[in-house]
């Protein structure tokens, strides 16, 4: 049941904001184009795990109000890294594994409860913020170098060898962003042959204003979740199609903030100068 309330926030309030109402609607409907396992047999393809659901990565704001009363009653702020944190049981950044009392999420900073306190993140664009270019070795699972995230993506373009932006692009059937668009890349030769990664975050940066993916990285991520679940023999879209949400009375309107509600982490029932781990 938990698992069905997790979809249908994903169908129902991420791949919109993300991708668009009327690209989910189109996959839902028509059907998938692109991503086709057979049921029981979902897979992540690598433009997905290497490139195109890595977009994330341009959302995140150098820093973040984690709470609102945490630092001893005042709002926590904090970087997303620094590396002067490394080893400290109460670092000043927001890195995970490390517990103290301040360290607990406010999620009205993330989620809006009405009150006025979410705070937006940053458009779907080729900037990335600085701290993610010195990540701490704690922060890599293989602990391996190099420590600038946008690098490592970079490199996984060629290790893994993946197609580029204008091949995927072609494949798919859209018209591809112009060398022009990429001119930034010239230098480097990469303005007719972009790295997938780059690609999908310029597209989004010139064709949906940053608000949404582009058609290249909306389509591949619309796809490859709707299709995980449409995959998944146990989920309600295969199970029971018509069923909608049950917890908190919320029915078809049941979004994120109802499912944090019903977990009592809420801003109304959540105690929040009390000690959580990170």
């Amino acid at each position: 049941m938990t698992t069905w309330h997790y979809h249908w926030v994903v169908l129902h309030e991420f791949l919109p904001l993300i991708v668009g109402q009327g690209l989910v609607d189109d996959v839902l409907k028509k059907g998938r184009r692109i991503y086709k396992p057979r049921m029981r047999e979902g897979f992540i393809p690598v433009e997905f795990q290497a490139a195109a659901y890595r977009f994330g990565h341009s959302m995140v704001r150098p820093s973040y109000r984690a709470n609102l009363k945490g630092d001893q009653g005042n709002p926590f702020f904090a970087m997303v890294f620094d590396p002067a944190g490394e080893g400290q049981s109460d670092p000043a950044d927001l890195r995970g594994g490390a517990r103290a009392p301040r360290r607990f999420i406010g999620w009205q900073t993330f989620f809006d409860f009405g009150d006025g306190e979410v705070k937006p993140n940053k458009r779907i664009d080729t900037k990335i913020s600085t701290p993610l270019f010195d990540l701490p070795p704690g922060a890599i699972a293989s602990h391996d170098t190099p420590q600038s995230l946008p690098q490592r993506n970079l490199l996984r373009q060629l290790t893994w060898s993946l197609p580029s932006g204008q091949s995927v692009a072609k494949a798919m059937g859209f018209e591809r962003l112009t060398p022009n668009d990429l001119r930034d890349l010239k230098p480097y030769g990469f303005n007719k042959s972009t790295p997938l990664w780059y690609y999908v975050l310029r597209e989004a940066e010139l064709r949906a204003d940053g608000l949404t993916l582009g058609k290249v990285g909306g389509r591949i991520v619309a796809e490859v979740l709707i299709g995980l679940i449409q995959s998944d023999p146990s989920s309600f879209l295969v199970h029971k199609p018509n069923w909608t949400p049950i917890l908190t009375g919320a029915g078809a309107s049941f979004r994120m903030k109802d499912f944090l509600s019903f977990a009592g982490v809420d801003p109304a029932s959540r105690h929040e100068a009390s000690p959580a781990g990170a």
